[in-house]
């Protein structure tokens, strides 16, 4: 069982930022939100990668039969995977829209299935991921249907889907869900680092802890280190390059602003980075506004 996991974000943790957290301590990591419907329908790209470690896959639905097949399709695609997941905690409208996510909480007969499912078509460890009922004792009937249909192990994020990511994770919650199952638990929600984690794990709240905010402004909180914002995103830039081809404008400042959040000038950032037109533009901003050593120009030039 891995201990450390960063979160699956939907839109933001792609292969290159996968990569980088691997390469700052994160033991394992997952592609997010693959919709089952697209790909039964052969309409899904997966950037897996077989330099990945422990890579998960993260699937989307209400619908446990396409669940199953979605497995089996990628699976052979993609035999390096090491696990599966099915999402039944993202809290987004657009995903809970057509019954996926958290809206399949008020189904758990149709979790159930899908884990069932998922089972009878690979061969590799299943888990589910979940949200607080606003029931603790409707949330622990849940797990203990999922426990009696032997799931591999349960992510337990500590709020409920009415909450969104507002206010504080119940981790005394998530520690009676793990003291009434057999079952591994991984802890998410308000964990900011490997050493925060690891003190959840010894006071007995989990068994594996998973990152999510903290590690989108730094990938290094898995070896709890400090952002060293222009050094993950020459990085981050590099493995685009490397892994995709190219680096792209967008979503390189979206990485940008997050590695530079709370440093010193951030909100000037922001401002500068979101209004660059090239990556070399992009970079010089972060130089000027935060007296970037002359790296970052030698590693631009380099590209």
């Amino acid at each position: 069982m891995y201990r450390s996991f960063l979160s699956p974000i939907n839109d933001y943790s792609n292969l290159p930022f996968r990569l980088l957290c691997q390469k700052y301590g994160a033991e394992a990591t997952c592609i997010p939100l693959i919709n089952a419907t697209r790909v039964v329908s052969s309409k899904i790209a997966l950037d897996a990668n077989p330099k990945e470690k422990n890579l998960g896959i993260q699937l989307v639905n209400n619908n446990p039969r396409e669940i199953g097949k979605a497995c089996k399709i990628i699976d052979a695609l993609v035999p390096f995977v090491s696990w599966y997941n099915i999402n039944c905690g993202c809290p987004s409208s657009r995903t809970m829209g057509y019954g996926g996510g958290s809206a399949m909480l008020e189904f758990p007969e149709k979790i159930v299935e899908s884990a069932l499912e998922m089972k009878k078509n690979i061969d590799k460890p299943v888990s589910v991921k979940i949200r607080m009922k606003p029931n603790f004792a409707e949330t622990l009937s849940l797990c203990k249907k999922l426990e009696n249909v032997d799931v591999d192990f349960l992510i337990i994020h500590g709020r409920t889907a009415k909450q969104g990511y507002s206010g504080n994770a119940d981790w005394e919650a998530i520690k009676a869900l793990k003291k009434a199952l057999s079952i591994p638990i991984v802890g998410n929600g308000d964990i900011m680092n490997a050493q925060h984690g690891e003190e959840m794990i010894k006071q007995g709240y989990c068994d594996s802890f998973m990152i999510c905010r903290a590690a989108m402004s730094n990938p290094m909180v898995f070896i709890n280190s400090k952002a060293r914002a222009r050094v993950l995103l020459e990085e981050y830039i590099s493995l685009c390059n490397e892994y995709l081809g190219k680096a792209e404008v967008h979503d390189v400042k979206i990485k940008a602003i997050n590695f530079l959040r709370g440093s010193k000038n951030a909100a000037a950032s922001r401002n500068r980075i979101m209004k660059a037109k090239t990556i070399e533009e992009l970079i010089l901003c972060v130089d000027a506004l935060h007296g970037s050593e002359t790296s970052s120009r030698q590693f631009l030039w380099q590209q």
